[in-house]
């Protein structure tokens, strides 16, 4: 026999061996299979509640930043030196309190001038009253010309008119001084001192910032949610009302509606900080069952009614979803499965369910 006939009877037999032995494996396995209990047969447990009447509230969830109900910068209106800082960073003040002096030296120089001129200019004012006094009495009698009478009076005129001017000036300029000292317009706290002694201070340019401190909070969403985001809607924090929704900017920030929280009591964190918050939108009293009995399918949403051993789906409609809790439009009368959407969609198909919780039968 040749050896390449060998190997071919050999390799028929190694293949004839493997078809025996893969058969007999798959038979095995077929019977294991015969011997596990269906899923229908199979008993799982889940647990049932009852409908119950009650009142839910719908928040939706944001993230507030909380701010100054008044926040300003300060400046000068009449450029100079800054001579003194008056307060310090974090330091409270009262309306009208002294902040800031603005060196006022090239000002009063020019009060001082005025001044000077001022008397220079009453002088002028006597002498010229005096002449046109006498000039009245010379032009009555025929002693001097009407012409001259009439210049008299025009010089005096001119003098009186140059002496009110100056008066306005340095009525002005005095006024100015005040305009060096930078007071606080309201109580507040003094956040950001930005010039100090020696810096120029222009007008427009900030010297120091400060708020007052009250706190109001703010708050972004999409122009989707404008339904939803009303004034006067109540505004929850750690599970208390802290406020409401006092206004909604008309401009956007960024793309999105911005809303102001007008808060009734202080929340004791500084400005700049932010919490997550939740305001009520939807508030409705009826049927509530938690939202862990609902399956949602393409054709509705379901519960699980529970009668008699066995799982019914039982179409129902949601009107409001709160926080773990659903408001339905009828109330089931069964007890329903509350378990995980997954499970829930497969109740029905087991024969064998225990059952826990209350309301069963």
């Amino acid at each position: 026999m040749s050896k390449k006939r060998v190997v071919t009877i050999v390799s028929i037999a190694a293949v004839a061996l493997l078809l025996v032995k893969g058969k007999g494996l798959l038979d095995e396995r077929r019977a294991e299979v015969k011997e596990q209990p269906s899923p229908a047969a199979q008993k799982v447990w889940v647990r049932v509640v009852r409908a119950k009447q009650g009142v839910l509230e719908e928040k939706l969830p944001f993230l507030a930043e909380i701010v100054s109900d008044k926040s300003i910068a300060l400046s000068t209106k009449l450029p100079g030196y800054v001579k003194k800082v008056m307060v310090e960073e974090s330091q409270r003040v009262k309306e009208g309190d002294l902040l800031v002096r603005i060196d006022s030296f090239e000002l009063r120089s020019n009060i001082d001038a005025l001044e000077k001129t001022l008397v220079a200019q009453k002088s002028d004012l006597a002498l010229a009253e005096s002449i046109y006094a006498r000039n009245r009495k010379l032009v009555a009698i025929g002693g001097i010309s009407k012409e001259t009478f009439t210049a008299s009076k025009v010089a005096m005129e001119m003098k009186a008119s140059a002496l009110e001017n100056t008066k306005q000036k340095l009525s002005q300029l005095e006024h100015q001084l005040s305009y060096l000292d930078i007071k606080a317009p309201f109580d507040g706290i003094v956040e950001h001192i930005v010039l100090h002694e020696g810096d120029l201070a222009v007008t427009g340019k900030s010297v120091l910032t400060m708020s007052n401190e009250k706190q109001k909070l703010l708050f972004s969403y999409t122009p989707s949610a404008d339904a939803q985001i009303k004034k006067e809607q109540d505004v929850f924090y750690d599970n208390r009302v802290i406020g409401y929704v006092k206004s909604i900017y008309p401009a956007a920030r960024n793309g999105l509606r911005v809303a102001e929280v007008a808060l009734n009591e202080a929340l004791k964190l500084p400005s700049g900080s932010f919490i997550n918050m939740e305001v009520l939108t939807r508030k409705a009293k009826g049927c509530i069952l938690p939202d862990t009995t609902i399956v949602h399918k393409k054709n509705g949403t379901f519960v699980m009614a529970y009668d008699k051993g066995r799982f019914t789906p039982k179409k129902v409609e949601v009107l409001l979803s709160g926080k773990n809790s659903i408001l339905l439009k009828t109330c089931p009368v069964l007890p329903v499965a509350s378990a995980s959407e997954t499970k829930l969609s497969t109740l029905p198909a087991y024969k064998n369910v225990g059952v826990t919780g209350v309301g069963h039968e």
